[in-house]
């Protein structure tokens, strides 16, 4: 876990110094997380799930098909309410990066208010978009949380909350949201599942059975991907000119509502086994 911490720290400071200098390689790159890690780090839910004891009648295709169903019902309500589900995407995705980066940092030896962790980490990637009056009061936030963690000793969290700021401070809000989502919420989300993975076996053992796991998945969240842009016109009553901010923040609310449930249940799950 604490190579993985090391690991993110210098992948975020890599691709955003690279953004610097050579921009089109880094966006290149920071994609390319997105596309594979980005994708893939939720792609096990079901596995993952059932593996802990979710069986319900139908085991793993069940869980499937009710997490698809649940994603597409989701897409399907925040094309009919656009405003609503940008509002809920953006409440959503605060208490999913925030408590995930934070569960990361306790399985890594953390000790502080988990409640105030997840915090002050969700707010970093949601509500710093440059260097906006909003961004620095963030960003003035996050600086204070770092002091005290390193009045404490803690180092290692204070990184954790520096390094993402400096980036996201840095960089044009996309671009750095790309970057933090490949290079660090991915990463550490898909440490967490390979540390509590209890089938064992080495890392690289752990790591492919992860990848042949989550394979299937992808291709399938891809296609539905590519399948929702087309169909959009069809099912939105907003306008007949197809938003695809709308589509694409639509599309995010829909993986990500299936995948806080099925984080929520594992985390549950594994800290009372």
């Amino acid at each position: 876990m604490r190579d993985a911490r090391i690991a993110t720290w210098f992948g975020v400071f890599a691709l955003g110094t690279l953004a610097k200098v050579w921009p089109n390689a880094a966006r290149a790159v920071a994609f390319a997380l997105v596309g594979t890690l980005g994708v893939a780090h939720g792609a096990t839910d079901d596995t993952n799930l059932h593996r802990i004891g979710y069986r319900p009648r139908g085991g793993r295709f069940a869980l499937s098909a009710a997490y698809g169903t649940l994603a597409i019902a989701t897409f399907v309500l925040a094309r009919r309410a656009p405003d609503l589900a940008g509002r809920a995407l953006f409440a959503l995705s605060w208490l999913h990066f925030g408590s995930g980066d934070a569960a990361f940092a306790r399985a890594c030896g953390g000790r502080d208010r988990f409640s105030t962790e997840a915090f002050v980490r969700g707010a970093l990637p949601l509500c710093i978009a440059g260097t906006g009056s909003g961004s620095r009061a963030v960003a003035a936030v996050a600086a204070l949380a770092a002091l005290a963690h390193v009045a404490r000793g803690r180092v290692a969290d204070a990184l954790d909350l520096t390094i993402p700021t400096t980036l996201l401070l840095a960089t044009p809000e996309r671009f750095g949201f790309a970057i933090y989502f490949g290079a660090w919420h991915s990463v550490r989300h898909t440490a967490l599942l390979l540390e509590r993975d209890a089938r064992g076996g080495s890392l690289a053992v752990r790591a492919g059975r992860f990848a042949r796991e989550s394979f299937g998945n992808v291709a399938i969240a891809l296609a539905a991907g590519v399948l929702a842009f087309i169909a959009s016109p069809k099912i939105s009553v907003r306008r007949a000119d197809v938003d695809h901010e709308d589509v694409f923040g639509a599309l995010i609310l829909a993986i990500t509502v299936p995948h806080q449930l099925a984080v929520w249940l594992f985390e549950r799950r594994t800290a009372t086994t």
